[in-house]
């Protein structure tokens, strides 16, 4: 809207101008004179505005109208042209410490980029004390007042407290400094001046090396004389071989690698001559793997978590979403009736887990306290106030007399209190064969046996082979409504 609204103005001050007589330039002002004056030239627009820092640029002004001229009769000037839009300034970066975090989590506000320090204080790591405000990161060193002892002087190379610099720093007429090690040695003139371990004499050097050639270093078990003087791995790639092919030439060491491209498997990385994984993964069975969350390898290599049952959490096999552990092993409190709701809590043998929570077994209503059968019960027959008399049973939920017997293969059974009712020994929990014989919490009632049976939790669609197999032997997987079942060795399901 401000753009728009300054080359509105700009335009419309310019079209007065030109109907006033005559434009001039945007600062100098040109005066027509003679009778009749012809117009002035048209005004120059003015310049663009610059962008502004943050998001966006600020739109640039509109050009400055063309003053009129004197003299009469003279022909308009043409207006100036309105100033083009500032461009878009570039997004900031960090304002303050607070939009910076760990590893780089101080701002330098000049530049709007977090960084590792600004000032000694941020290094707390006692190796690397100091500040280097060229590159921001902590060193060893930036000048001699971060150094003492035997090495009291700062290599600004390198950031690392040396024991010399120069000769003088050596304070001895016997000692020179070795600008390879920046350390003091035994000056000379020849080998005379020198013993073990530096039994050379570097002349163009002037001070005692371990060696002048390879055939110095033979029996050191560095079989290469650097340029140094000192016998080392290796100079290039020709003395190195095996597991170790390359030569460090800063080191003078054979490693395993001197870039990423050197190790065997992508997921690897060049780290100080030797191939590693990544930060937070860790090498097993031939490749990096993130022990944190790998089932396979989970906190450690070879560690499995149960694939049917587990996932791995924070280096932890945990139970999948859904189950909890109890003694050992993923349960679902949800409906395993040795484990409703709680991992101490059992249903009773009347009774299911439904939703944490015990309940009558399908077929059965609970009567003051008690899981029955109402179609069958002769002291809760039909509802939980109508029993039966002696000489009469409960068949189909009303009392019928007992002279008659049971119908549709229904058996009589005596229940407490010497009452007598019909059930189905083919399927009744109460009754399963048997008049008495009752299934466990965690049987069901199958063609009158009773059959072991645990949720199949997690799986949700039937046949769960693999989460079967491991709950029960010869499993079969079954749908009893509100969820899946494995039953062990039931010839068909319920």
């Amino acid at each position: 809207m401000k753009r728009k609204l300054s080359w509105v103005v700009g335009v419309s001050a310019l079209s007065m101008a030109a109907w006033m007589g005559c434009g001039s330039s945007d600062e100098s002002e040109l005066s027509g004179t003679g009778s009749p004056g012809t117009g002035g030239g048209a005004g120059s627009d003015g310049g663009a505005g610059s962008g502004g820092t943050g998001a966006g640029g600020t739109g640039g002004s509109a050009g400055i109208s063309g003053s009129g001229g004197t003299g009469s009769a003279g022909v308009s000037g043409s207006a100036g042209s309105a100033g083009s839009a500032g461009s878009a300034g570039s997004a900031p970066g960090c304002q303050s410490d607070g939009d910076c975090s760990a590893p780089t989590g101080y701002c330098d506000t000049s530049a709007g980029v977090c960084v590792v320090c600004l000032g000694d204080a941020n290094c707390t790591d006692g190796d690397a004390p100091a500040c280097d405000t060229n590159t921001f990161t902590c060193v060893e060193c930036v000048d001699n007042t971060h150094c003492s002892g035997n090495s009291p002087y700062c290599d600004a190379t390198s950031n690392h407290c040396v024991e010399c610099l120069t000769t003088a720093n050596c304070g001895d007429p016997n000692l020179a400094c070795d600008p390879a090690t920046n350390r003091c040695v035994t000056a000379c003139a020849s080998s005379g001046d020198c013993a073990p371990p530096v039994p050379y004499c570097d002349t163009a050097k002037g001070f005692c090396v371990e060696c002048l050639d390879n055939a110095n270093c033979e029996g050191t078990g560095n079989p290469v004389c650097a340029p140094t003087g000192q016998c080392v791995d290796c100079i290039d790639n020709s003395t190195c071989s095996g597991d170790q092919p390359y030569c460090d030439v800063d080191a003078y060491r054979c490693v395993e690698c001197l870039t990423d491209a050197n190790c065997a498997d992508p997921s690897l990385m060049c780290d100080q001559g030797e191939c590693r994984c990544a930060a937070g993964t860790s090498w097993c069975g031939g490749s990096c793997i993130d022990t944190t969350s790998d089932p396979d390898n989970c906190g450690g290599c070879g560690n499995q978590c149960d694939p049917d049952f587990e996932v791995c959490s924070n280096g932890d096999c945990a139970c999948t979403d859904g189950l909890t552990m109890c003694d050992g092993q993923c349960r679902d409190l949800q409906n395993d009736p040795r484990r409703c709701g709680g991992c101490d809590t059992q249903c009773g043998d009347a009774e299911v887990c439904s939703s944490g929570t015990c309940a009558c077994r399908p077929g059965l209503t609970e009567c003051n306290g008690n899981c029955v059968d109402m179609q069958s019960d002769p002291r809760f027959c039909g509802d939980c106030n109508t029993e039966c008399g002696t000489n009469q049973l409960c068949q189909d939920g009303s009392c019928a007399s007992a002279s008659g017997g049971c119908d549709g293969g229904l058996e009589a059974c005596q229940v407490p209190g010497d009452l007598m009712g019909c059930f189905d020994l083919e399927t009744s929990p109460l009754h399963c064969g048997d008049c008495g014989q009752v299934c466990a919490n965690d049987e069901l009632c199958v063609s009158g046996e009773c059959y072991n049976y645990r949720p199949a939790s997690p799986c949700t669609t039937c046949p769960c082979d693999s989460i079967c197999n491991e709950l029960v032997d010869n499993p079969r997987c079954c749908d009893v409504g509100a969820s899946l079942i494995c039953l062990e060795d039931a010839p068909a399901c319920p």
